[in-house]
Order: C-alpha cells, then structure tokens, then sequence
C-alpha cells in the first residue's frame, strides 16, 4: 500500500510538473497524458491568504490514473524576493490536514515567480465538504504561521471540468 502511495505522489507530482509547463490559462482547465494514463482538472489560481507580507495563491487540481483520483489544493508563494516560505503541516478545525511540501522551481498559471510550496490532499468526503463551505486552514512550520482561506467555488470549478 505505501509503494502504490508513493508511486501516486510521483505521478501526481509528474502532472503538475506537466501542468506547469503548458501555458495554463487563469480559468483552470483539464490536461490528460496517454503515456501516463493520467487525467484531471484544475481549477484558477487565485489568492487565498491576506498575510501583510506574503502572498499565498492556490489552485484545485483532480487527477485520476486508473482507479485512484487524488484531490488537491496546490499552494505557491508570489515571491517577494526576501526569503521563502516553508510550511510542514496544516490544521482546520482542529484536525491536522494530509499535507506534503513541494520544492522546485517552476511557473503555475503563467506566472515564474510563484514558488510551490505545499499541497493539502483532501479525501472525497473533504473535497465535497470544501466545495460545499470552503476550507480555512492555517499553515504551520519554520517560516511561522499563516491562514489561509479557499471559497468553495474554486472547489466546484475543478470538479466541474
């Protein structure tokens, strides 16, 4: 089970080095892969934090290989040319959320200067919660804290690509 894990985050990561490198447009869209037997959806990218200091923006990406979909909040930091945010876990509500940091380099959304720096992997049943009310979540770890706050139509517009 943790091999097939593991080899779902590496395809996964695979798909959004492939999403990076298509000129995305702002409204989200789908991409699918032949050679991977991948296919999924993301949503716009937009802000989801209001930090005075960092921005944070966030796009929703479903991708699915065989019978396995994997559902995520995808979050990036609009550098600010001071220092990068590092972030190791994140809570809402009081529950610790299934939270991974991304590194590389790379452009999302047309823009070079955002820096991944997480994803949120959400189970089927708080991916349709989120739809429904949004998800608040506050990111933990060496560079601090900072809330963030998804509106439940950036949720929706994924799922309905």
């Amino acid at each position: 089970m943790l091999i097939r894990w593991h080899t779902l985050c590496f395809v996964f990561t695979l798909f959004l080095w492939l999403t990076a490198m298509q000129a995305l447009a702002q409204g989200g869209g789908m991409l699918s892969n032949a050679h991977t037997g991948m296919s999924g959806s993301y949503s716009a990218q937009m802000r989801i934090s209001d930090h005075p200091h960092h921005v944070l923006v966030g796009h929703v990406i479903l991708v699915t290989r065989r019978a396995e979909t994997v559902r995520a909040l995808v979050i990036g930091q609009r550098r600010d040319g001071v220092h990068r945010l590092w972030f190791s876990e994140a809570w809402s509500d009081g529950i610790e959320l299934p939270y991974a940091r991304t590194r590389g380099l790379g452009c999302t959304h047309g823009h070079c200067r955002d820096a991944p720096v997480g994803m949120i992997f959400l189970s089927q049943a708080l991916f349709a919660q989120a739809a429904e009310r949004g998800l608040s979540a506050r990111l933990v770890g060496p560079s601090g804290a900072i809330d963030i706050a998804v509106p439940a139509a950036l949720f929706r517009a994924a799922a309905a690509m």
